[in-house]
Order: C-alpha cells, then sequence, then structure tokens
C-alpha cells in the first residue's frame, strides 16, 4: 500500500520528533547549555505544549476565536521570559508529569461505575460486540495503564525533587518511551496467552479504528444539528 505523501510528510516529522527531541532536550537541560544557552532549554520545553495548543486552535471550527487564547498565551510567556529562563528545568518536569498525570485521568476516570473502560471502547470499535472474559481483560488493561502513567509521574518527581538534573532528564526523555514500548509488547504477549481463541489486532490498528469511528461520530454530529 502506497501512503499519501502528505501522510509521508507527516509521519517523518513525527519520527524526528521523537528521536530528536529528547536528545536536545537533555543536551538543553543535563550538560553546559543549560547555563550557558539557557534560551534553548526554555524553547525546546515550550516546544511541545505551545505546538499542540496552536494545532487545536488551527483545526477548531472557530479558529479565530481559538487563536485568541494561544496569542494570551504567548504574551504572558513573553512577560516573565526572564524568570522562566532561569527555572526553565521546571517547564521540562511539569510538561513530563502533567503528560503522565493527564493520561492516568484519560484512562482512569474511564474506571468509574457505569463508565465504559477506554480500552474496552477500544476493543468495541475494532471488534463488535466482546465476549463478558474480553469486557474484564480490557478493563484490566486500562487499570494497569491508570497504574503505570501513575508510577511514572511518581517517580519522575521523586528524581527531580532528590536527584540530580541530568538523571531525572535521562530518565524522562531516553527511558519514557521504551518503557512504554515494553508496556506495550508485554500486554500483547498477555494478551496472546489469555485469549488465544481471538484474532488478535496491533495498536495502531486500534488507534486508527478508533480514529475514524471518531470522525465518522463528529461529521454525523455536525450534519445533524
Amino acid at each position: 500500500m502506497i501512503l499519501p505523501r502528505a501522510r509521508v510528510v507527516r509521519l517523518g516529522f513525527i519520527a524526528a520528533g521523537v528521536i530528536f527531541y529528547p536528545l536536545l532536550a537533555y543536551y538543553s537541560a543535563a550538560t553546559s547549555a543549560a547555563t550557558t544557552f539557557p534560551s534553548l532549554g526554555l524553547v525546546v520545553s515550550l516546544t511541545p505544549p505551545l505546538a499542540i495548543l496552536l494545532g487545536l486552535a488551527w483545526r477548531s471550527s472557530r479558529r479565530l476565536a481559538t487563536l485568541i487564547p494561544c496569542l494570551v498565551v504567548c504574551f504572558i510567556l513573553g512577560w516573565f521570559w526572564d524568570d522562566l529562563e532561569r527555572h526553565f528545568e521546571w517547564v521540562y518536569f511539569m510538561q513530563h508529569v502533567g503528560i503522565h498525570v493527564s493520561l492516568a485521568l484519560l484512562f482512569g476516570l474511564t474506571l468509574a461505575p457505569r463508565r465504559q473502560p477506554l480500552c474496552t471502547r477500544f476493543a468495541l470499535v475494532v471488534r463488535g460486540a466482546l465476549e463478558p472474559e474480553v469486557i474484564r481483560y480490557t478493563r484490566q488493561v486500562t487499570m494497569m495503564w491508570t497504574i503505570y502513567f501513575l508510577v511514572i509521574s511518581l517517580i519522575s518527581s521523586v528524581l527531580f525533587l532528590f536527584s540530580s538534573l541530568d538523571i531525572w532528564s535521562a530518565f524522562a526523555n531516553f527511558m519514557t518511551t521504551p518503557m512504554i514500548l515494553f508496556i506495550f509488547a508485554a500486554e500483547y504477549w498477555v494478551r496472546l496467552r489469555r485469549l488465544p481463541h481471538l484474532k488478535h489486532s496491533g495498536i495502531m490498528a486500534s488507534i486508527l479504528a478508533f480514529r475514524d469511528t471518531q470522525k465518522v461520530d463528529r461529521s454525523a454530529a455536525f450534519s445533524n444539528p
């Protein structure tokens, strides 16, 4: 299957970001660059949240209204730039912990009574009707991801507060992605043994199927106000 050029370019940017951003983040925070060129650390630390904020605003149906808060955020950052430069490592820390706490909430809140666990929702999109044992398993996987993200947040906080910045930066930049990949692989291994009779889909197939379903739901919502 030949991918569209725009998608290839997008995937290339994502791959470059996954590879080079951690290296640049570590260099700017845990080497002499942290004191000789603090602006680099602040710019690098602010790039992901600002890119996400601008991307959401640009894709919004009310683009102009959503761009105004972005301009306000940029003004505030410019006003406090010098203070942020002196403590830019806290921006890195809040970004790392904030992402993991947010993911823990994303998964964990779906475990509440009368709510559908997030992994169960993924499985429904890919498979349709689910057997009781699959529902139980996907609930357990949702709980596992919730605990995982909370544990990573705790480890990150302990290392940042009680260890050196270079140790924390090495953990945050070089260990996070491999650990997530390991968890995906371990969960897939367990799933093959717990549910051997099922046809198993990879995580990307589940994500893409869920994304396509969300697109259909949004289109239906817009066409039926």
